[in-house]
């Protein structure tokens, strides 16, 4: 509410400048002389409890009125000063230095064009690059010409300033200025907030696409031109969650273990703020997914040191091996790369057959048979056999179900090193739980195991020229994971337990 000696001296200049020319010139000297200082003194009381800090940089934009100009002035008291004036406001800016009392030092001046913006955005540039790019920096753009605060205003957002205007709700036309008492300060939000979220929408699309390098680099440029910090830590949950998954999808385990421990500490220290963020309910998915991951990020240093046995004979790794694998195979599928989703469910299946082996001590690219050592509860026959015996029985094993495979001019040629199909067949001689089934159940499961290989062999990723159809494909995946059902069966490892866990977490689903 104006005071009442504001309402009176109001009223009194309202008279006069519905009078004639010469008195409205004496209605404007008696606002200057009378007016102005009670309507600077009621504006900077009004709105000093707005001021959010202390504004050290100001950019100005000057128009024919002086008023809006000199509010601001008067209640932020800045330090430096920069007026971007035209030809004909250049008696109005003689004006607010006058009537504000400012030394030479105070402030710097730019003729700028009326209606060219680049002039605004040329001068911006330089003072925000001169004063050092300051934290508190204001630019306020009531004045001037409509080409003039668009370009102020675009400007701002550029450098991603705060901008700032005088308002009123009470504009008297017919004496083209606010009703004294009614300006206030208004704070304008940066537009590309309003563009972050557009492009955030973007980068979230990436993501479910599961281009994760491009969600991270896009999501990069975005959070640090938004200005709400919650906002701008949410984008920071996504692209640590978009750094971890790309690694991961490229196996790239010590640097997808590396942001999802990053993440996972700052859900922990944050989450609370952000109840309803996806990622913040799925923290606890999260936090068993880099438990995998620190896992799997043993396997280069085990690699590096030719110790390629212990991955096989590590249960734990070996199955979060094989589960990422499958995920990568599941991401191929979504994204229609048929061929390659084949490549990785062939690599699954190839690594269901060599942890098998590995139990009993026979390893695909060196196959040392003098030393198996058979599963006496399986074969018991094998009990107390001499390195020979058990070669032989293996070899009378394995030509006995070639014969049921391939024909009566099946070998019984033990192979070194060992392809995928007969690598199940010696499975299937030493009667291991994941092939072995009781007659004829356990040649049909190899037939159809061949004639899943027959299918790889044909992609473009083998030995065949030509795309692997839809159909083939879910053939193919579907029998791998039948496979990989009973690993998961014989080895006691909750399979529904680990999908889920190996399941990406998409931001936008549902409950964010």
């Amino acid at each position: 509410m104006a005071s009442k000696e504001l309402q009176k001296k109001t009223k009194e200049w309202m008279q006069l400048e519905r009078k004639t020319l010469a008195q409205r010139k004496e209605a404007d000297a008696y606002y200057d002389l009378n007016l102005m200082n009670l309507i600077e003194e009621d504006f900077v009381k009004r709105n000093s409890k707005l001021l959010k800090e202390k504004v050290h940089h100001l950019v100005v934009s000057v128009g024919t009125s002086y008023e809006p100009v000199v509010l601001n002035i008067s209640l932020m008291k800045p330090e430096k000063i920069l007026f971007l004036y035209t030809e004909t406001s250049h008696t109005t800016l003689n004006k607010i230095v006058e009537y504000c009392k400012l030394k030479p030092t105070d402030y710097e001046k730019k003729q700028v064009s009326e209606v060219d913006p680049i002039d605004i955005y040329r001068e911006i540039k330089n003072a925000y690059l001169a004063w050092n790019r300051p934290d508190r920096m204001y630019i306020d753009f009531t004045g001037g010409t409509k080409a003039m605060s668009a370009a102020c205003a675009l400007a701002g957002a550029m450098v991603d300033v705060q901008m700032v205007y005088v308002a009123t709700d009470d504009y008297l036309v017919d004496f083209r200025k606010p009703n004294p008492g009614s300006e206030k300060l208004v704070y304008v939000e940066n537009p590309l907030s309003v563009f972050g979220e557009l492009e955030t929408e973007k980068a979230i699309e990436l993501f479910h696409e599961y281009n994760f390098a491009g969600a991270a680099e896009k999501i990069d440029l975005i959070k640090e031109n938004i200005p709400n910090p919650n906002k701008r830590q949410e984008l920071t949950f996504i692209h640590l969650l978009s750094l971890a998954y790309g690694c991961w999808d490229s196996l790239d385990f010590a640097g997808a273990y590396k942001s999802m421990n990053e993440l996972c500490r700052q859900l922990d220290r944050d989450g609370r703020n952000f109840a309803s963020n996806i990622l913040v309910q799925k923290y606890d998915v999260l936090n068993r997914q880099k438990k995998y991951l620190e896992i799997l990020s043993q396997i280069d240093e085990l690699i590096r040191k030719k110790k390629q046995r212990d991955i096989l004979n590590d249960k734990d790794m070996i199955i979060a091996l094989m589960f990422s694998m499958g995920m990568n195979a599941m991401t191929r599928q979504e994204q229609e790369k048929y061929d390659m989703a084949t490549l990785l469910m062939y690599r699954l299946l190839e690594m269901i057959e060599q942890r098998r082996l590995s139990r009993y001590s026979l390893f695909v690219s060196d196959m040392d048979y003098d030393n198996v050592k058979p599963d006496l509860s399986l074969t018991p026959e094998l009990k107390n056999a001499s390195s020979s015996e058990k070669i032989r029985y293996m070899r009378r094993e394995v030509h006995e179900i070639r014969k049921k495979i391939f024909g009566e001019r099946a070998s019984d040629y033990l192979p070194n090193p060992v392809s995928l199909l007969d690598g199940f067949i010696l499975l299937s001689a030493l009667k291991d739980p994941i092939i072995y089934r009781e007659g004829a159940e356990r040649i049909n499961l190899l037939k159809k195991m061949r004639s899943m290989v027959y299918l790889r062999n044909n992609s473009i990723f083998a030995h065949g020229l030509g795309p692997v159809a839809l159909a083939d494909y879910e053939r193919f995946r579907d029998f791998v994971l039948f496979m990989f059902r009973c690993l998961c069966q014989v080895e006691m490892v909750p399979y529904e337990e680990y999908n889920t866990a190996f399941r990406w977490i998409l931001p936008g689903e549902a409950g964010e």
